[in-house]
């Protein structure tokens, strides 16, 4: 991944200036940011869709990360949902994540590993605006857009370090059933 250069970081902080901040603060990063710090300083991130207008792109067929800033121990995105975008079920090994729902409301939710190896749902959050949702390392999870067609949600995410590469799963899917030739698909 390319480190973004001081005069972008610099950049961001002008396109961006309620969360020059925020970003002062990430720049200074020489580890994995704490997860509750990173949380506190979204609850005091007053930001709105305005406020985020230049990274507000959104996808065609699923959700859309739009960097704003980035460095060596963080990135820093605004993720633009559509009606019925959803992530993969997934965790962040290594990684701590902290978001803020800037508008809309989204959905969390939350799997547990069973016996079996398999995941299994074992709570959901309604997140509307100004919830804050904080995981890292095995915690597992979905975000989907849930709302009604036409209803946008927009999140502000910090990702520290940037995610190389998120380890996902399927959701009670076990192979080679026996059966498989009376289901569709």
């Amino acid at each position: 991944m390319a480190t973004a250069a001081p005069a972008d970081r610099c950049l961001a902080r002008e396109r961006f200036p309620k969360l020059a901040g925020l970003i002062g603060y990430l720049d200074g990063l020489t580890a994995r940011a704490d997860l509750s710090v990173l949380s506190r300083l979204l609850e005091e991130a007053k930001v709105t869709r305005a406020d985020l207008l230049p990274a507000c792109v959104f996808g065609v067929n699923g959700y859309r990360r739009n960097t704003i800033s980035e460095g060596k121990w963080y990135e820093l995105l605004c993720l633009c949902w559509r009606s019925g975008h959803v992530t993969p079920i997934h965790d962040h090994r290594g990684v701590s994540c902290a978001f803020k729902v800037i508008e809309g409301t989204g959905t969390e939710i939350r799997f547990e590993v069973t016996a079996s190896g398999l995941v299994c749902p074992c709570g959901t959050a309604a997140m509307s605006a100004g919830y804050i949702c904080a995981a890292q390392d095995e915690a597992i999870h979905q975000v989907a857009n849930m709302q009604g067609a036409g209803q946008d949600l927009i999140t502000l995410h910090i990702y520290s370090p940037p995610i190389a590469k998120m380890h996902t799963y399927r959701f009670a899917t076990s192979e080679g059933a026996e059966s498989c030739g009376k289901y569709d698909g």
